[in-house]
């Protein structure tokens, strides 16, 4: 399974970690600051990750939406039927307010609350069970 991890240029060590753990868990993360080489048409490398992933995850930290290409991958999340019903969020840091920190709508979307980056293993085996839920219900359909 593909996973396209979004996250803020600020953000970039933390996505990292959550890739690394998400990778232990046997999924394969598409992470633009490893897999995007100098030289390469940004946007375009961004386009197919996002075209050919099985799932998003957003990593967020308070003013992360803030990012003019984090919010332009929701926008492609939530517009995509591909991924419809495959998009968690992490949300990293203090208890973040609805409205203020991030949209609404991805707090109706399956998601998860973190402290700290120590949490990080937790979050990779929460989005790891949200996969296989929705693998086997891929199957069985």
């Amino acid at each position: 399974m593909k996973v396209f991890l979004s996250h803020a240029q600020s953000d970039s060590g933390l996505a990292l970690e959550l890739a690394k753990n998400l990778q232990r868990r046997g999924l394969r993360v598409f992470n633009p600051d490893e897999d995007i080489a100098p030289g390469d048409n940004w946007a375009l490398k961004i386009g197919e990750a996002l075209q050919e992933s099985d799932f998003i995850v957003f990593l967020l930290t308070p003013g992360a939406m803030d990012q003019e290409w984090l919010r332009k991958e929701f926008e492609f999340a939530l517009g995509s039927k591909r991924h419809e019903n495959r998009v968690f969020t992490v949300f990293v840091g203090p208890t973040l307010e609805v409205s203020h920190d991030v949209p609404w709508i991805l707090m109706k979307l399956p998601h998860l609350q973190l402290e700290s980056a120590a949490d990080l293993k937790h979050a990779a085996k929460e989005i790891a069970s949200q996969f296989s839920i929705r693998e086997e219900s891929s199957s069985n359909a």
